[in-house]
């Protein structure tokens, strides 16, 4: 008898506990993802200027191409989207070791608006359909396993399908998780 009592007594406690330990678990969960999520914003950007440093490195823009008006290529795409290809040298000024990791290369408009870029997998069968005989240049998640020696250079590639009448007011947002909340901005100019 007075072990089933004991058991029905562990068993209502058992059952009364349960909502403040669910309850303490979701405040512990949603503190880490606050704050992950802050940790994730690019709250302060600045524009890339020539001999400062980003990351450990000079960022300037290398090359931007654009496709899908008929003018680069005789690739047209639907509607008014277009392949907006960016490429990016940045040069170690210092050892960069760690200092790339969770590298975020997107497009941004005058508006706030992002773009993402395309995959890495896509990216690469588009390089090898627009030009079968150049070698795929890395994009920033690939580039930033393996960063440059000081002194050294390493040019970065990513693709953008974005709509034709935001192109005047794109630009590159460059950052990393070491980096943030700070963050680059590079001008993009279209032929």
């Amino acid at each position: 008898m007075t072990d089933s009592r004991r058991e029905r007594k562990q068993r209502l406690l058992s059952l009364v506990a349960l909502p403040p330990l669910l309850v303490a678990a979701f405040v512990v969960n949603a503190r880490r993802n606050v704050e992950d999520h802050v940790r994730q914003i690019e709250a302060s950007v600045r524009p890339a200027v020539a001999g400062l440093t980003h990351a450990g490195a000079e960022w300037k823009v290398a090359a931007v191409r654009l496709i899908g008006d008929g003018r680069d290529t005789k690739v047209t795409f639907p509607g008014q989207m277009r392949l907006v290809i960016v490429q990016l040298t940045a040069t170690a000024r210092e050892e960069i070791g760690q200092g790339w990791s969770q590298c975020r290369f997107t497009l941004v408009d005058n508006q706030g608006r992002r773009w993402l870029p395309l995959d890495p997998m896509l990216s690469r069968d588009i390089s090898r359909d627009l030009d079968r005989k150049a070698k795929p240049v890395d994009g920033c998640g690939i580039a930033s396993l393996h960063p440059p020696a000081k002194d050294a250079s390493v040019t970065i590639e990513e693709k953008f399908v974005v709509p034709a009448d935001v192109l005047p007011s794109l630009a590159v947002r460059l950052s990393f998780v070491g980096t943030r909340p700070e963050a680059i901005s590079l001008p993009l100019k279209f032929d």
